[in-house]
């Protein structure tokens, strides 16, 4: 695979928000947004064979991303005591760009080349930022 492609399917990845269940992340999950942006969390565990090429994908996420309408910022977090885990946090201007960028990446291919180097599938969401607090 393209290492270009291979990171734009990782810029992809980002966009999506993980729910992360493991102690040592939660700190990681918390949203940064734009004014109007959104976050997408993304949480990946790589399988043993695939995780040197899915943290050489991550390391280029944002320099990949720059150039996609919408992208803001792309931060990458790494599990201290489980390294096969990441989480991708994108921030984004809108939802629905990050949806543009994600059809182009799966009808690439790369999304499901990605998916490909983990032990599941990749746990995302999107989040705002929410002063006030849920109701």
């Amino acid at each position: 695979m393209r290492l270009g492609k291979t990171f734009a399917v990782l810029a992809l990845l980002a966009a999506g928000l993980a729910a992360c269940n493991s102690p040592t992340t939660e700190t990681a999950l918390a949203p940064a947004t734009s004014q109007n942006g959104v976050t997408l969390i993304i949480r990946f565990e790589a399988s043993d064979k695939g995780l040197a090429e899915l943290k050489s994908i991550l390391d280029g996420v944002s320099d990949a991303m720059k150039s996609e309408a919408g992208f803001v910022s792309a931060k990458v977090y790494r599990n201290i005591d489980e390294p096969n885990i990441f989480v991708l946090e994108e921030v984004w201007t809108t939802k629905e760009l990050h949806f543009e960028h994600f059809d182009r990446i799966n009808q690439s291919g790369d999304w499901a080349h990605i998916e490909s180097l983990l032990v599941a599938e990749p746990q995302m969401g999107y989040y705002s930022l929410d002063a006030a607090g849920a109701e």
